[in-house]
């Protein structure tokens, strides 16, 4: 592990279908993180866009852009994404004092990890999480599926394409089986992360919480990237927060304003109402748990699974779940 006082670089690449670390070092090169930037990581589909729009509210107060919310908080390592443009992006809001926020999808050994930015990762119950993934990927239009697939068989030098199965119950086994499918290995992303749960600079954030008590989520997201709560406009935040105002303007909220997918609709596709118990098997289910337990231990699967922590967790870990 290569540190100074403030900052902790990269210690792997981490390169697939849909993910490259290999722009983080583009990034740090043309300045790095600055005091204020925000990074908001997680497995696809745990509620990177939700906790993303949370965030731009609370920076905002409420009021909205005209920007779509990816050109001004991107998905810097996608691994077809168009980073020049993002990086530039990035350095113009550095030079204008703008709070910066990005995302990623990577493992937190595969990011730069500054002491003086702050980092939100997102959790979600997996089961759901692993259906709404196949959602997401089965919407993708057939250009963008052509040129991920092209992108990864230049740099990996296999031709084998990305294809997503129809069957949700089909693709669920094929990503439990293959560590991700080739997309994003959900337990390497948790485990990573949970391991920081502990540091001032990292918040844990769950789906279940977003849904059951956005209100006070916000609350605690914001003083936690320092923004006094009592001077928001906590109503119209919430409003502009919910799902249904969400999906409505999928074209700007959507990542890439949706242009990856068929519809950009579809990206907001059952979201708070998903119910895993009714496309996947029991058998499917309890495979999965069995999974989580092995490969995240009991603390980080309870959590991944609820959003609670179990009783004797560290004080950081009470800290970051209250």
């Amino acid at each position: 592990m290569v540190t100074n006082d403030r900052l902790i670089m990269p210690t792997r690449v981490v390169r697939d279908y849909l993910n490259s670390s290999l722009v983080w070092s583009d990034f740090l090169t043309q300045g790095g993180f600055v005091s204020g930037d925000i990074v908001v990581a997680d497995p696809f589909k745990a509620g990177t866009t939700w906790t993303q729009r949370i965030i731009q509210q609370i920076l905002d107060n409420g009021e909205e852009r005209k920007d779509a919310l990816s050109d001004t908080s991107p998905w810097l390592d996608s691994s077809f994404g168009d980073h020049a443009t993002m990086l530039a992006m990035l350095k113009a809001q550095r030079e204008a004092g703008e709070r910066r926020v990005l995302k990623s999808h990577l493992p937190a050994d595969a990011v730069p990890i500054a002491a003086q930015v702050r980092y939100l990762f997102v959790g979600r119950n997996g089961k759901d999480l692993g259906i709404s993934f196949h959602n997401y990927l089965s919407q993708f239009s057939a250009k963008t599926m052509d040129e991920i697939n092209r992108i990864h068989a230049e740099w990996s030098n296999d031709p084998t394409r990305l294809v997503i199965p129809e069957s949700v119950q089909e693709f669920f086994d094929k990503w439990l089986d293959t560590d991700g499918y080739g997309c994003c290995d959900l337990f390497d992303v948790v485990r990573s992360w949970w391991k920081l749960r502990d540091e001032p600079n990292v918040l844990l954030v769950h789906y279940r919480r977003l849904k059951e008590d956005l209100r006070g989520q916000i609350v605690r997201i914001a003083e936690f990237i320092d923004v006094d709560p009592t001077r928001l406009r906590l109503d119209v935040i919430l409003e502009h927060c919910s799902f249904g105002y969400m999906r409505e303007r999928a074209e700007q909220m959507a990542p890439f304003a949706g242009t990856h997918m068929r519809d950009p609709k579809a990206f907001f596709h059952k979201g708070p109402a998903r119910d895993y118990h009714a496309e996947i098997t029991p058998e499917q289910s309890a495979r999965f748990d069995r999974l989580a337990l092995e490969k995240l231990g009991t603390d980080c699967a309870h959590w991944l699974e609820t959003g609670e922590e179990r009783p004797g967790a560290s004080a950081g870990g009470r800290r970051q779940a209250a």
